[in-house]
């Protein structure tokens, strides 16, 4: 049920400024707290405005998850990241001389440096290992915080980029937990969730007891009870930690076994082989990084996703208890992988895969090469100003203060491991499922500056970037990092803007804020041009998974894991011989164009692959061979396009021998 609730290194040397001040009194014209990449970008945006700007981080790193392990960055549409987000995507590309986009994002130990560097570069200054514990305010307003180091800060104005939401809390804001019911807000998505087969879902038959006698439940199991479907409850997100691993014997450091190992805590993963045991690793590694890593993310039906519980408690409690939590959880990955790598119950398969893996000794070298960060996609989110719900990503997209772009689906990981009662006739069995997946496509959508805005009457010199006001299923597409990004910079320009003008944040001119943005490279709106930060005009690249300008039929999935030739960090390739995939770009004005085709080579991809090209005057038929010439532009020839959306270019995956592939096209305006 949801909650309103008011209450009163990277080892290398990197010369970032750094204060380490105990129990004194520190003056600042903004504050921010947490440096998320929210918050990074937040006081680098600001002190750009010649603001003089601290960083407060309760830990000892710089990035939050882009650093702490969620390196393989999920962005959406990639049209709308514009201004400093897409600058740090623009300085990945050139720290690893690829093109941008070839990495969805850089290594751990790459991106820290990154955004050490930018800090410097801003001036920046850092407070680090320091929690707030009360903020003072008064008439509406912060004056000034107090840290656990028993130092004060004060501020004009303040930014809470952490992703637990604590300053903002301490402040009295009204915040809430868990999700709402579907009647709430009439979301079609809100509440506890039908058991459903997905990509995560358990296989049946297993039982949660350790004997059906005593009816005592196994570990990893919430034991909370179901409510009933499209109802609300205190469920979020499950959290996790995002680990980079390899299986490169010159960096890979075997799984420990940690200190307090307990075998007994996997019991489910035991039975779960027992009862499938040709059930496939719940575990994986595919290359997806530079250098032969991998960001190792959930998946399967048991997997380093907590969802016993651990994960509801979290965002409320208390600092001692979270730390508790965050130790617990780290204790039952490593556990896990332990388990997989050596316990016996272990399919011997499962066993010799696990062990071929293993962390990256260049990573997080002074964390004894496991992330800094935990994984936490959902926790406080505040009731503000305006409340965002599944109708703003869907229908009322459009928003007169928008201050950025979102377009990630509506992603939710399963909130919880449960049990149910299955009719398996003629006996009735409890079998155990995971519950609350769900990944729902929406178009681009606009942010308004009022959901990063506490209520007026609550707070008046307070930003919050990442624990923004809106609905558990509207957070849900929000919460991806690049986005994260994109609010943090709109946070640090309007934070300037209310210092200037010595102006309540909620009372600054938003035209101003908006003309700044843009001026930035800040997508607000796509209604001017459809392609968003990559503003097309002469030559227009449409890549395969450039949503709004491609369909497809039959089964395409996309490959990323081979780096060779692709255009972009991945391409669509269909095995089964059935279907065909079209390229749709929108062209602002008619004329005659060159057209081009890139994809990448291989000896099992066809050699004949039909090539649909329609046209001004008619249609044309060309056929290429994707065995050779691939990773490079090849032109197709010359042809008149009208202006407006058009279906220029359908590649043909029928009866062919081998595999095809779709990866980019590209109309260069002749005249």
């Amino acid at each position: 049920m949801n909650r309103l609730i008011k209450r009163c290194i990277i080892s290398i040397s990197l010369l970032t400024v750094i204060i380490k001040i105990s129990g004194q009194d520190l003056d600042y014209e903004i504050v921010v707290y947490g440096a998320t990449a929210s918050g990074t970008i937040s006081a680098i945006a600001a002190a750009r405005e010649g603001m003089n700007v601290i960083l407060i981080e309760p830990r000892k790193n710089v990035g939050g998850m882009v650093t702490g392990g969620l390196s393989h960055n999920d962005y959406g549409d990639r049209t709308v990241i514009g201004g400093m987000a897409l600058e740090f995507y623009k300085k990945v590309a050139d720290y690893y001389d690829k093109s941008l986009y070839y990495w969805r994002g850089p290594e751990p130990h790459v991106g820290e440096k990154i955004f050490r560097d930018w800090l410097k570069e801003a001036k920046v200054e850092l407070l680090f290992e320091k929690r707030v514990v009360e903020v003072f305010i008064q008439n509406g307003y912060i004056h000034k915080l107090a840290l656990s180091d028993g130092s004060f800060v004060s501020g004009k104005v303040f930014i809470d980029a952490s992703y637990e939401g604590d300053l903002m809390a301490r402040a009295g804001v009204t915040y809430t937990i868990g999700r709402e019911s579907v009647h709430e807000y009439k979301e079609s998505w809100a509440g506890r969730r039908a058991i459903l087969p997905d990509g995560h879902q358990m296989l049946p038959r297993v039982s949660p007891f350790r004997s059906e006698e005593t009816r005592k439940l196994l570990p990893l199991i919430n034991t909370e009870p179901l409510v009933a479907e499209g109802e609300a409850d205190n469920a979020v997100q499950g959290y996790c930690f995002r680990i980079i691993v390899t299986t490169d014997p010159e960096i890979m450091v075997p799984f420990p076994k940690p200190d307090n190992y307990n075998p007994d805590q996997y019991a489910l993963v035991k039975r779960y082989y027992e009862v499938h045991p040709d059930a496939v690793n719940i575990v994986h590694i595919w290359p997806t990084l530079p250098n032969g890593k991998t960001d190792m993310n959930s998946s399967g039906p048991i997997s380093t996703n907590v969802v016993d519980g651990l994960n509801w408690e979290y965002p409320d409690a208390n600092y001692h208890r979270r730390d508790e939590i965050w130790q617990s959880m780290k204790d039952y990955t490593l556990g896990l992988l332990y388990f997989l790598s050596y316990d016996l119950s272990v399919p011997e398969r499962i066993r010799k895969e696990t062990q071929q893996m293993g962390l990256c000794k260049d990573e997080f070298v002074d964390n004894d090469h496991w992330p800094h960060q935990l994984y936490i996609r959902a926790g406080r989110r505040m009731k503000g100003e305006y409340f965002m719900t599944q109708h703003d990503l869907e229908s009322d997209t459009v928003k007169y203060d928008a201050i950025g772009m979102g377009s990630y689906n509506i992603d939710v990981r399963h909130v919880q491991r449960t049990w149910i009662p299955v009719s398996r006739f003629p006996e009735l069995h409890y079998e155990v499922y995971n519950e609350g997946y769900i990944s729902i496509p929406v178009a681009p959508y606009e942010i308004p500056f009022r959901s990063l805005l506490p209520k007026y009457e609550e707070c008046r010199n307070l930003i919050v970037p990442v624990c923004i006001s809106a609905s558990h299923v509207a957070q849900a597409s929000i919460r991806m990092e690049p986005q994260y990004m994109i609010m943090g910079h709109s946070a640090g320009i309007a934070a300037a803007i209310a210092v200037k003008e010595d102006k309540p944040v909620h009372k600054i001119d938003i035209s101003e804020l908006q003309e700044k943005l843009r001026a930035q490279g800040q997508i607000l709106s796509l209604k001017e041009n459809p392609y968003g930060a990559f503003a097309y005009e002469d030559e227009i690249i449409i890549d395969n998974n450039m949503k709004r300008f491609t369909e497809k039929t039959g089964i395409w999935r996309g490959n990323e894991t081979e780096h060779n030739g692709r255009f972009q960090m991945n391409y669509s390739q269909n095995d089964n011989h059935k279907g065909a995939f079209t390229f749709k770009p929108w062209l602002k004005k008619s004329g005659l164009y060159k057209l081009s085709i890139w994809y990448p080579s291989k000896e099992s991809y066809s050699d004949a692959v039909n090539i649909n090209i329609q046209h001004k005057n008619g249609k044309t038929q060309k056929l290429i061979n994707q065995q050779k010439d691939g990773g490079k532009w090849i032109s197709l020839g010359d042809y008149e396009f009208e202006s407006g959306y058009h279906k220029v270019l359908t590649v043909v995956s029928d009866e062919t021998e081998g595999s095809v592939v779709a990866d980019a096209i590209k109309l260069s305006f002749i005249k």
